[in-house]
C-alpha cells in the first residue's frame, strides 16, 4: 500500500494542465478499489485544469 509521501502533493506545482492528454489504466479486479481510484484521479486531473476530453 502507498503510504509513504502521502501529504507531498501540491496542487501548484502542476503548471498549464490544459494541452496534457493523460490515459488511464485501471484493473477490473478489486473494482471497488480500483474505480474509486480512477475516480478519484481524474477529479485531481480536472481540477488541475486537464480537460475531461483529454483523460483517456
Amino acid at each position: 500500500m502507498a503510504t509513504v509521501n502521502l501529504s507531498d502533493y501540491k496542487p501548484l506545482q502542476i503548471t498549464d494542465a490544459d494541452d496534457f492528454t493523460i490515459g488511464i489504466v485501471v484493473s477490473e479486479w478489486n473494482d471497488f478499489v480500483t474505480f474509486n481510484l480512477r475516480d478519484g484521479a481524474e477529479e485531481v486531473l480536472k481540477k488541475e485544469g486537464v480537460k475531461p476530453k483529454n483523460i483517456k
